[in-house]
């Protein structure tokens, strides 16, 4: 009795001093969402994305990307905004993270918050190798704006290697059909959705309220 005392409790204290992580491999990755004051009024910095990129060309988002190394996820977010934008850390004070996201792609993405002083809008020299063109949405428009909602189903797609014989019902098997919403703002010509639209939408009702 003592030695399963002893094993349990050993469980118990791994437990207690652990932070939950997800099981799943996630690729790391971070945002950042810039907050810029103009004429008194504090808006919201997006991107749109190069048509020349590999993934999500034209597309409205926010600086960031994909971590490299051993650097926090703070410091991916400043980086790839230095790199997309122009804009040193110097620059930014950084208010907090936010709730992160995870894609179904297999990426774990942090989104942080900076406030960015003493530069124009206008002076921003961003990188036209990643970005087409930059632009900021008013807060106060995004608090009165309710996004569109649409769905997105997923099917399950398997190869012919998967081993459908170890599984109840085989072939037949209730597989799951995912329904993911996706969040759609129209601002002027912008079309922002996707998960830069799930991240505007959450610091709205979070942040910004």
């Amino acid at each position: 009795m003592k030695d399963t005392t002893d094993y349990i409790q050993n469980i118990k204290n791994k437990l207690q001093n652990k932070t939950p992580k997800p099981i799943m491999k996630y690729l790391p990755s971070a945002v950042m969402l810039l907050l810029f004051c103009i004429d008194d009024e504090i808006h919201l910095l997006f991107t749109k994305r190069s048509e020349y990129l590999l993934h999500q060309p034209g597309d409205i988002s926010f600086p960031g990307g994909r971590g490299e190394n051993d650097e926090t996820p703070l410091q991916t977010a400043l980086r790839e905004t230095q790199e997309e934008l122009g804009i040193s850390p110097d620059n930014i004070t950084v208010l907090g993270c936010m709730d992160f996201v995870l894609t179904t792609f297999g990426v774990v993405i942090m989104p942080f918050v900076g406030f960015v002083s003493d530069i124009n809008i206008k002076d921003i020299s961003f990188s036209r190798d990643e970005v087409d063109e930059i632009f900021t949405v008013p807060i106060s428009f995004l608090k009165k704006t309710e996004p569109e909602i649409h769905y997105l189903y997923f099917s399950p797609f398997t190869k012919e290697d998967f081993p459908y014989e170890r599984i109840y019902g085989g072939k037949n098997y209730p597989f799951a059909t995912p329904k993911i919403p996706e969040l759609f703002y129209q601002y002027k010509q912008y079309t922002i959705w996707g998960i830069t639209a799930q991240i505007t939408h959450h610091a709205v009702i979070s942040l910004f309220s």
